[in-house]
């Protein structure tokens, strides 16, 4: 099932940052996964966090002089042809 990806996806993200990651759904019906970084992270957490976010569809990172904030989408599941 998709959400449990989603939730997966989630629940590792907010271990390898250490924030908490929020999910929102997306208009097509997918599922974007949001966390901000408390601080920048080191070489081995990086390495870490792109191994996470790697699972995802698409994903990305947003960076401003406060924070990082990396993110990972999920499409909605296909159906069959």
């Amino acid at each position: 099932m998709r959400t449990t990806r989603v939730f997966d996806l989630a629940a590792r993200l907010a271990a390898a940052t250490g924030a908490e990651a929020r999910i929102r759904r997306l208009p097509g019906g997918g599922y974007r996964v949001e966390a901000t970084l408390p601080g920048d992270p080191d070489a081995r957490d990086h390495l870490v966090l792109l191994a996470v976010l790697s699972e995802a569809d698409r994903y990305g990172h947003r960076q401003t002089a406060r924070s990082h904030t990396v993110w990972a989408e999920l499409d909605p599941p296909q159906e069959p042809p």
